[in-house]
């Protein structure tokens, strides 16, 4: 499943890493987890020197590491906007972009804390790490949730409209628009008749290949072509095959095989669509036509 569209959003990326920010040194300044190791000070243990070492610097530590948190939580989400400009990701995408965004922002915290209080750099990173984990689970978490709230609401809001204007005949939509339905009459799917290319059949699905951002998508819908059949008829879709719909518009040329009429479709990994001798005659006299 794809992520929210609102993560692709400038505000949205600079709006979360504000809030961590903050979130980071409020968190610091009101509680400073030790683990249990504030007891052990008299130890000898790293992690027990480091917290009260901490105790000691904590406006200068603090104010450095928010610094760090700062540059390299702004730079991981803008090479984020910039890879997914042409490509959205998927959640599990996301997550492992977040896992590695907190990892390198620890790293780099741990760096200066083992450089400023002179400790060995793999001794101090379990406790780094864990510290900063444990911080950042929370506004991260929140972030995602608000996002996905927001982005729900924008979906919720588009149908809502959708359903209005069919329901009060409203056809802002355009005329060349398909409003594709279900079998229980149920709006699934609105698009630009050019975006078209085929209607395939399935059972008693149907699946609509259309274009979205130079990319082509399925979709599948419970309905049969029989019950869509006055709708692409209305839209200049022809019927080329038993199992097909297609847009002539979409077809490069039409070739004559050794077992039947194939139509070529303008669309790269597109399979050729077969067209039967009994739409035959139909077929060709429309698409040359469109000549």
């Amino acid at each position: 499943m794809k992520i929210p569209k609102s993560i692709y959003t400038i505000k949205s990326n600079i709006t979360f890493v504000v809030c961590l920010v903050a979130f980071v040194m409020l968190f610091a300044i009101t509680y400073t987890p030790t683990y249990g190791l504030a007891e052990e000070a008299d130890d000898l243990t790293v992690g027990a020197k480091a917290v009260t070492l901490w105790y000691d610097h904590q406006g200068l530590c603090l104010s450095i590491c928010c610094a760090i948190i700062l540059g390299t939580v702004a730079i991981s989400r803008t090479l984020l906007l910039l890879t997914t400009r042409n490509a959205r990701i998927h959640e599990g995408e996301y997550f492992l972009w977040q896992l590695a965004e907190v990892a390198v922002t620890g790293l780099f915290c741990n760096l200066f804390l083992s450089l400023y209080f002179h400790f060995a750099y793999f001794h101090l990173m379990p406790l780094t790490l864990l510290i900063y984990i444990s911080v950042a689970i929370f506004p991260y978490s929140i972030y995602w949730l608000l996002i996905e709230r927001i982005d729900r609401d924008l979906r919720i809001a588009a149908a809502q409209r959708t359903i209005m204007e069919l329901r009060h005949g409203n056809d802002t939509l355009g005329s060349n628009t398909l409003r594709f339905v279900d079998d229980k009459g149920n709006v699934k799917l609105i698009v630009s008749v050019d975006r078209v290319v085929y209607i395939e059949s399935a059972g008693n699905y149907v699946t609509i290949l259309y274009e979205n951002n130079h990319r082509m998508v399925r979709y599948s819908l419970r309905n049969t072509l029989k019950n869509i059949e006055e709708l692409c008829a209305s839209h200049s879709l022809v019927r080329c095959h038993r199992s097909y719909y297609i847009n002539l518009h979409r077809v490069k040329l039409l070739r004559k095989e050794h077992d039947g009429i194939y139509a070529e479709i303008d669309a790269e990994g597109v399979n050729d669509i077969p067209v039967s001798k009994s739409y035959a005659p139909e077929v060709m006299q429309r698409f040359s036509s469109l000549q």
